[in-house]
């Protein structure tokens, strides 16, 4: 392996480790702030898309308990990354 081949890929042009490709599933979607519930029994928790923070029912310290969340609820975002990214993302929200 080249010098030059591991600094593009040890390198990189935003020095903000939260970001990792969301862009693919994330630029310009329609969020909607709401409270977290489990989409399943067994399925306790979810995670912010950029910064990893929890998300969970209940009133667990140290978690978040609503957030923003894409249409199908697949994707969270929590209310710091989310002011943080919404102009870079362009995103729309709807209530």
């Amino acid at each position: 392996m080249n010098d030059s081949f591991h600094q593009r890929v040890t390198m990189s042009n935003n020095p903000d480790q939260r970001l990792g490709r969301q862009e693919r599933y994330l630029t310009a979607v329609t969020l909607r702030w709401q409270e977290y519930h489990a989409p399943r029994a067994d399925w306790d928790h979810d995670h912010c898309a950029f910064c990893w923070a929890k998300f969970m029912e209940g009133s667990d310290p140290g978690v978040e308990h609503a957030g923003y969340t894409t249409l199908d609820e697949k994707h969270w975002i929590c209310k710091t990354c989310f002011g943080d990214f919404r102009d870079r993302f362009a995103w729309t929200v709807v209530s």
